[in-house]
């Protein structure tokens, strides 16, 4: 039997450094907005681990991004990890989604295609090199 598996994949960076990049697979999560949602919540975990505390998250999923600025009257299927991500971004001093092209996002979604080869969520800290 074909198992079904998405990952994430996120790049924490300043304008001009990088900081840390990450991959986690989603063994059981098909839905490409269910995987971009979730990957978007891991970011903002991942960035709250960090102590990042300005933080703009690039998806190259416009959806998400269409969603994330009408969680408060969505009824997607995706409202509640919306919500639950909004409630996280409160601990940072700014947070904003934006989309960007795949081209843009490049980084980001070579560690996504990583995870989806991997067990377990695999990180990088101080070190560009990326799967």
């Amino acid at each position: 039997m074909l198992e079904h598996r998405s990952g994430a994949g996120g790049v924490a960076r300043t304008s001009s450094t990088f900081l840390a990049a990450w991959s986690k697979p989603y063994p059981h999560i098909t839905d490409p907005l269910i995987a971009a949602v979730s990957a978007l919540r891991d970011g903002v975990i991942f960035a709250q681990l960090q102590g990042v505390s300005q933080v703009l998250m690039e998806t190259d999923c416009l959806e998400l991004v269409q969603l994330w600025h009408s969680r408060r009257f969505s009824r997607s299927i995706a409202a509640p990890l919306l919500l639950e991500i909004e409630e996280l971004a409160l601990s940072f001093l700014s947070f904003d989604v934006q989309h960007v092209l795949r081209n843009s996002n490049m980084s980001a979604h070579m560690c996504a295609k990583h995870a989806c080869t991997l067990g377990i969520i695999d990180c990088w800290m101080d070190s560009p090199w990326l799967p």
